[in-house]
C-alpha cells in the first residue's frame, strides 16, 4: 500500500523545493543598477508574497510611490532609504533586507520586531524562580517551579524531526510528577514547523484542526495552490494531559504561532502574557542583483476557524505586560500569573 504523505511533510517538501531555488540564477542580462534592483524587489514580492489579500496592501500602488524615487544615479542609502520605506507597508516580521558589507548600510528587519525592543522578558529573572534546570537539546531546557510545577523554555524548533519521539519521551517522563506545567516562547522565533507540531502533539488527546496554509503559486495575489490543512492529534507512546499554559510576546513568531494553534487546541492548555508577533507564514530568502538579501513569506495560514493572523498576532486569554520597572526589580509577574492558575 502507497504511503501517503501527510500535509505538513507535503508543506515542508515544497519549502524545501522552493528554499533549493533561493540562489536561482539571474538572467546574464539582469542589470545590476539602483532601477533594476528596485524592480527585481518589488517585483519578487508581487509574484511570491502571500499576505496581500488578508493585509488589504495595493503593492501597484506603492510601485508607482517608490519607483519615482529611484534612478540610474540613486546611491546605495538612497536605495536602502527607498526600499526600506516600500518594505515596512508590509509591516512582517519575517521581512528584511541585507546589505553587502561593502555598503556600510545596517541591516533592516520588518515587524513590530523590527521597529520596537522587547522589554517585557527577561530570561535571567525567569530563572530566579527555577530549580533542577536540564537541557535535552540546544533549544529545549526543562525545570521545576514551587508548587510542584514543571517548565519548559522552547528557544526554537530544531530541524531534525527525527529525534523528537525520543526527546519528548524524555522531557515528559521528567516531568511526569508534575501537577501543570508552563512552556516558554518568550524568545522563540520560530524553526521547523514539522517539530512545533509533533510537540503540541505529545500534549493532545483528541484531533482538531489546528490550522491552514496556501502558498502562492501564480501571477495574481489570489493565486495559491491547494490547501493544507494541520491537524493537532495525539502523538507518541504517551501523552501530557495535565493543565499547561503557554507564555507569549511579540517575541513568539513564526512556528511558535502554529505551535500556539496547535497548543490550543487542547482543551487543558490556557494562553499567558501578550500577543504573539503576527508573523506565521513561511519565508524564503532571496537575492537581488547587487548582492543583497532579502525574505519574502510566501504562504497564506490561516487559524482553524479561517482568521488570516498576520500582522495581527494571537491574543491570549489572559493578558500581562510585564513592565521593565518589575523586571528590573527581579520580578516577571506573566510568569507569576501562569503559575497562579495551575495551582
Amino acid at each position: 500500500m502507497k504511503k501517503l504523505l501527510s500535509p505538513a511533510l507535503l508543506l515542508f517538501i515544497l519549502i524545501s523545493s522552493l528554499t533549493a531555488c533561493t540562489n536561482r540564477l539571474l538572467n546574464p542580462e539582469t542589470s545590476d543598477n539602483p532601477v533594476a534592483n528596485f524592480d527585481y524587489l518589488w517585483g519578487e514580492y508581487d509574484r511570491l508574497y502571500g499576505a496581500f489579500e488578508a493585509k488589504k496592501l495595493d503593492w501597484h500602488a506603492l510601485y508607482n510611490t517608490y519607483r519615482p524615487k529611484v534612478n540610474e544615479q540613486t546611491t546605495d542609502a538612497g536605495l536602502y532609504q527607498t526600499m526600506t520605506d516600500l518594505l515596512a507597508h508590509l509591516d512582517d516580521n519575517h521581512v528584511y533586507l541585507r546589505p553587502t558589507a561593502n555598503t556600510g548600510l545596517p541591516w533592516y528587519s520588518g515587524g513590530i520586531l523590527g521597529r520596537t525592543k522587547t522589554v517585557d522578558y527577561d530570561g535571567t529573572v525567569v530563572k530566579r524562580y527555577l530549580s533542577d534546570s536540564r537541557a535535552f537539546t540546544n533549544e529545549m531546557v526543562c525545570s521545576k517551579l514551587p508548587g510542584q510545577l514543571g517548565y519548559i523554555l522552547l528557544k526554537g524548533f530544531e530541524r531534525d524531526y527525527s529525534t523528537y519521539a525520543q526527546t519528548m519521551d524524555s522531557v515528559l517522563t521528567y516531568l511526569q510528577d508534575t501537577k501543570g506545567l508552563i512552556i516558554e516562547l518568550r524568545e522563540n522565533g520560530g524553526g521547523e514547523d514539522r517539530v512545533a507540531q509533533y510537540i503540541a502533539n505529545r500534549f493532545a488527546t483528541e484531533r482538531h484542526l489546528s490550522f491552514t496554509a496556501r502558498l502562492r503559486n501564480g501571477p495574481q495575489h489570489t493565486d495559491f495552490g491547494p490547501e493544507l490543512r494541520f491537524y493537532t492529534e495525539p502523538a507518541g507512546h504517551f501523552q501530557y494531559t495535565k493543565p499547561v499554559v503557554i507564555l507569549t510576546n511579540r517575541s513568539s513568531y513564526s512556528s511558535a504561532e502554529t505551535f500556539v494553534l496547535a497548543m490550543l487546541q487542547n482543551k487543558t492548555v490556557t494562553q499567558v502574557g501578550d500577543t504573539t508577533g503576527g508573523a506565521l507564514s513561511d519565508a524564503i530568502p532571496r537575492d537581488l542583483p547587487n548582492g543583497w538579501s532579502f525574505r519574502v513569506p510566501i504562504a497564506d495560514v490561516r487559524d482553524a476557524t479561517g482568521r488570516n493572523l498576520e500582522g495581527i498576532g494571537i491574543v491570549p486569554k489572559v493578558l500581562v505586560r510585564n513592565k521593565p520597572e518589575e523586571l528590573k526589580a527581579g520580578r516577571d509577574r506573566a510568569l507569576e500569573t501562569a503559575m497562579e492558575l495551575l495551582r
